[in-house]
């Protein structure tokens, strides 16, 4: 089987995105992307549910997913 290389698409720059654009996609199915933010400001992205829960549970700080977020909650440290 071959492999599909990027160049191989001979994408124009107007249709790459940005790292910072990259990590601002959210959805996909079956699991949701959380973050935490401890009592001392320090972040963390990227996280699991249970993760982000267990965080908080540990350290208070707060913490919110995509399925909160998307409900008026805030994970915009992330």
């Amino acid at each position: 089987m071959k492999k599909l290389s990027l160049e191989m698409l001979r994408l124009s720059t107007n249709e790459i995105l940005e790292r910072s654009q990259m990590k601002k996609i959210t959805g996909g199915y079956g699991s949701s992307t959380c973050g935490y933010k401890d009592t001392q400001g320090r972040v963390w992205c990227g996280m699991s549910y249970s993760e982000a829960n267990e965080a908080y549970n540990n350290g208070g700080g707060n913490w919110c997913c995509d399925s909160c977020a998307s409900n008026g909650g805030s994970a915009s440290y992330c």
